[in-house]
Formats: C-alpha cells, sequence, structure tokens
C-alpha cells in the first residue's frame, strides 16, 4: 500500500471522466499611468469601498492611482549581483570558477554565509526532473517494475514533489485517454466515456491548500540556505488590510517569507524577522466571458485589486519596524468594562437580567452529554441524546474561553492584528529611500510569478491612517507600479 500523499494516483484502472481542461487563461494587466503625476479627478477608493455600489468596474483601479509595467526580465526585478552567475548551471566539478555574490562581505545581513554554488545546483537539479520520475521516485517503483525509471534520490525536494502530486491530480492531462464503455452487463453504461489517467477531477475543483502547500513547499525549498521560514498566519485578522478604519480581507494571501532572528535566544524561541516578501495564491482559472478583451473582466480587474491589496499588506507590516501597536479602543471606556457598567451590570437591575438572560442563550455552552434535554417534538416525540450515537465521543467539546462571542459581550477591543513572535523589520530597503520594494511570489493555475511592487511611504500612510491619494502630488509618490516576471510552470 501507498502511504505518501497523492497514492491513488497511480491507480490507472478506468473510472468515470473527469471534466476536460479548458485552455489555460491569466490576467492581462493594462493600467498606465499619466506621467505628468496624479489625477485628482479620478475617484476616491474609500468612498467606492464603502459606498453602496459594490460592482466592481476599471474605476476601481483608476481610484488606486497605479501603473503596472507588465511582463519584465527577472534582473529588472532583482539587482545582477544579488543573482547566481551564469557558470552555476553547471555541476560544481565541471564549472568555472566563479567569485560569489557580494563576495566582499562574505557573510548574509543574517550573519549566515553566502550560499554556495552546490547549494544552488543541488536544488535546482531536483527541480529539474521531469515530474513522472518524481513521482516515481515517491511512490518507490524499483527496477523490477515495469514503468521503471532512473531511480532518483529527493534530498531537498521531497514535500515539494508530494504536493505537486496532489496538484497534478486536477491539473496533469499528459496521460489522460478517454475510452467508450461497452460493459454488456449494465446497458445503461454501454458508449459511457471512461477515463485512465492521473486526473481525479477538474482544476476548479481542487481544493485550495493544494496550490498554496505546493507553493510555500518550492519556496521553503529556496529560501532554505538563506536561514529564512514560510511563515503562516495563524489568525484571520492578520490577513487583512489596514484601510484607514477599516480592515479589508484579501483574498489569496497565504503566507509570508520571513528571515530567523539573528539573535540566537530568540532564534529558539521561533522568532521570525521581516517580511522579506509575500505569497500570493489565488484559486480563479477563469478571468474574461467571452467577447471580453483583455483588462475588461471582472476576475480580472479583482485579482488585480487583489494583487495591489497584497503587496501593501505585506509594505504595511514591514512599514511597523520600530512602532508600537495601537489597538482599536486603546483608552477607550467601552474597552476596559465600561460597557457593562453601562448596560447596568452592576446595578443588577431589570436591564441587567435581561442583558444577560440574553448573553447566556446566545454563549450557552454546548454538553456532549445532554443530559435530560429532550429535542423538538415535546416529551412525548422527543430523543433523547442516550438513544442516538455520539460520533465525536474521544472529543468534549467545551467553551472556549474567550471567544469572540464573549469578546464582544463585554465590550472588548478586537483581537491584534499584529502577529506573535514576529519582529517587524524593512530588511533590504536602503536608507534614506521613500520607496520600500516589496516582492510577492504570485501563483495561479499550476504556475508562479515573482512580482515587484514599489511603494511610496506617502502612499502607504495615506492608505493606513487616510488623507485621501488625492493628496499625492509628486510623481513618484503616485501609488504603486507592479511589475512582474513571466509565469513559470511548476510542472
Amino acid at each position: 500500500m501507498n502511504c505518501y500523499p497523492g497514492a491513488k494516483a497511480s491507480d490507472n484502472r478506468p473510472r468515470t471522466a473527469p471534466a476536460r481542461l479548458k485552455p489555460l487563461d491569466f490576467p492581462h494587466y493594462q493600467v498606465q499611468r499619466d506621467p505628468k503625476g496624479v489625477d485628482n479627478n479620478a475617484p476616491d477608493f474609500y468612498s467606492l469601498l464603502v459606498g453602496l455600489e459594490k460592482v466592481i468596474s476599471p474605476k476601481h483601479v483608476e481610484a488606486l492611482k497605479i501603473s503596472v509595467s507588465g511582463e519584465v526580465e527577472l534582473d529588472h526585478l532583482v539587482p545582477s549581483e544579488y543573482l547566481p552567475p551564469m557558470e552555476w548551471q553547471q555541476a560544481p566539478s565541471s564549472a568555472l570558477d566563479s567569485p560569489q555574490p557580494r563576495q566582499d562581505s562574505g557573510k548574509l545581513n543574517n550573519g549566515a554565509p553566502i550560499p554556495t554554488h552546490k547549494d544552488f545546483y543541488d536544488r535546482a537539479k531536483e527541480l529539474l526532473y521531469h515530474s513522472d520520475t518524481a513521482f516515481d521516485s515517491l511512490s518507490g517503483k524499483g527496477a523490477g517494475h515495469s514503468n521503471a525509471t532512473p531511480s532518483i534520490r529527493l534530498l531537498h525536494s521531497h514535500k515539494f514533489y508530494q504536493h505537486l502530486l496532489l496538484l497534478a491530480e486536477y491539473w496533469d492531462t499528459s496521460k489522460d485517454a478517454y475510452t467508450k464503455s461497452t460493459s454488456d452487463d449494465d446497458a445503461d453504461d454501454d458508449g459511457k466515456e471512461l477515463y485512465t489517467g492521473r486526473r481525479y477531477g477538474a482544476p476548479h475543483e481542487m481544493p485550495p491548500e493544494y496550490r498554496e502547500d505546493t507553493v510555500c513547499a518550492f519556496a521553503e525549498l529556496c529560501i532554505w540556505p538563506f536561514r529564512c521560514n514560510v511563515q503562516t498566519p495563524r489568525s484571520s485578522i492578520t490577513r487583512k488590510l489596514v484601510f484607514r478604519d477599516r480592515y479589508v480581507p484579501i483574498q489569496g494571501v497565504t503566507s509570508a517569507i520571513c528571515r530567523s532572528a539573528t539573535n540566537r535566544q530568540k532564534a529558539r524561541r521561533g522568532v521570525l524577522e521581516g517580511p522579506l516578501m509575500g505569497i500570493h495564491c489565488r484559486n480563479t482559472t477563469t478571468f474574461r466571458r467571452e467577447g471580453q478583451a483583455n483588462g475588461e473582466g471582472r476576475e480580472e480587474i479583482m485579482d488585480l485589486l487583489f494583487e495591489v491589496g497584497a503587496a501593501l499588506l505585506v509594505a504595511q507590516k514591514r512599514a511597523r519596524e520600530g512602532q508600537e501597536e495601537v489597538r482599536p479602543g486603546k483608552d477607550c471606556f467601552w474597552a476596559d468594562g465600561g460597557m457593562r457598567r453601562h448596560l447596568g451590570e452592576i446595578g443588577g437591575g431589570k436591564q441587567d437580567r435581561e442583558t444577560n438572560a440574553w448573553a447566556k442563550q446566545l454563549i450557552a455552552p454546548v454538553d456532549d452529554t445532554m443530559e435530560g434535554v429532550e429535542m423538538e417534538g415535546g416529551s412525548g416525540g422527543g430523543v433523547h441524546s442516550e438513544d442516538k450515537p455520539n460520533l465525536f465521543s474521544s472529543r468534549k467539546r467545551k467553551q472556549r474561553p474567550g471567544g469572540a462571542q464573549q469578546a464582544y459581550l463585554d465590550g472588548k477591543p478586537p483581537e491584534s492584528a499584529w502577529e506573535n513572535k514576529v519582529e517587524y523589520r524593512m530588511i533590504g530597503k536602503e536608507p534614506g529611500k521613500r520607496v520600500d520594494c516589496v516582492y510577492l511570489l504570485s501563483a495561479l493555475n499550476h504556475h508562479v510569478s515573482l512580482v515587484k511592487v514599489q511603494v511610496h511611504d506617502r502612499y502607504l500612510a495615506s492608505v493606513t491612517r487616510g488623507g485621501g491619494l488625492e493628496e499625492l502630488q509628486e510623481p513618484s509618490s503616485a501609488g504603486p507600479g507592479p511589475g512582474q516576471q513571466g509565469w513559470g510552470d511548476l510542472k
């Protein structure tokens, strides 16, 4: 029995055919900024966001005052001195002796040694394996197997190919074969289309976790030599953009890449620094309807808004360096128990009794035994809990202390939007510059792309604290300018 994730992908028995794949679709952004500066006549994005009109249209993109560079070469996104030499694509034994990047320092800014030629080549070599060869290695097919391939060892990319195999069960069409059923047992099945191959469903049916886990495993494979880690937020509020007085959820914000703490004691406690870049995964497979041109599709516009929102979220976290969190409700009477006193809880009057009774009904704990409690239907037709099987006998569901409902009734402020064990740092930003270069690892379909977004500090302050984007008069501060590398296929 295969005991690795995605073991069912090796099952070649005929089965019901999944939906055929449609041609791959990608968003095409066509946004250019006026070189003379900001158009003050453009609508205010905050008014569009909180207004009654919820139809997404190009004017939402216009209100953000951004420009998109489109696909560019890698050396336009990352300075060439930080890229590995071309000679590193050869094996270390036969490669020419070439200087390592930033050889003058000898170490990274976190004290770690610069990754060597061998570190790069070993990981790049495993990523270049054919997916079938890597999947056979996961399944343990030996030399005696009929479909055996040359044996390989996945030292660094084992986790990546495990998750990639799950993703391939919805995207890989290389082994698709459709046949017609000719069964004589059931006339209804005669002529039914059967399928053999790797897929078990259509791409839109794939759980989003498959893509997220694959991309995160790919990122871990690349960043491990730099002593960096993938940090996944545990709370949903940390994935929301602070837009003046509102928390705006950003779809697809999965994780962030952070640096391990330079302090040894903090590193042992799991403290991270950063973020260095964000990871943004989306599940959209269709961006335009039939007849729509590039840049006119609703899903296309939404994807651009989420992409910019994800970059601004990373920029907000990086800008928190040296700051202290100001939580909503600080120094307010309702945040320190004053709301209960205002409602008359201490007095014990009629209003207090009614409020407490309503609260007990709303947050009453659920008892698994349910002794003496009858279901709907009265004493004659009710069903007692002891007559029903307890499917969760091994788990005792208890009231979680300090839940969101109890906090709301107590008048407490919302939970913190800052992650625990993360020290926010603007790592990589040049001192004295007002523009922060934010990087995203963007994922769509089974492809990834590197995105660079330049965010001016005045633009970020306007988004976070208000003041109106129309007040930005400098052309260099008129909003982020995303630039993107071409899409790379993970398969």
